[in-house]
């Protein structure tokens, strides 16, 4: 019963958090700095997510392949602005250092 009873606990504050975030943008209550401010989200929570698979894999700094990769992708995305075009030459530049014997 106890364990029941924090999972609805814990589901109910997931709900609430979300629900509440969706409410406020749904009826545009949220003031303009906010709303530029929620705009880099997205490319901030990437870059968390890549920067450390791609710099320390191993959980040491390593400049290796997947740096490489990741510049080639993202000089693409900065010219291109092409998500498709994007992971194509980041993973052309990754295989060729690969059959280079990277």
């Amino acid at each position: 019963m106890n364990v029941l009873l924090v999972f609805f606990g814990m589901a109910m504050v997931t709900f609430f958090t979300r629900y509440a975030m969706i409410a406020l943008i749904g009826h545009g209550n949220l003031p303009p700095r906010l709303l530029r401010w929620l705009h880099y989200v997205p490319p901030a929570v990437l870059a968390a997510l890549i920067s450390p698979a791609t710099l320390a894999p191993q959980g040491k700094l390593d400049f290796g392949l997947p740096l490489w990769a990741v510049l080639a992708g993202a000089l693409v995305a900065w010219r291109t602005r092409n998500v498709f075009l994007t992971i194509l030459a980041g993973l052309v530049v990754f295989w060729i250092l690969i059959l280079l014997g990277g």
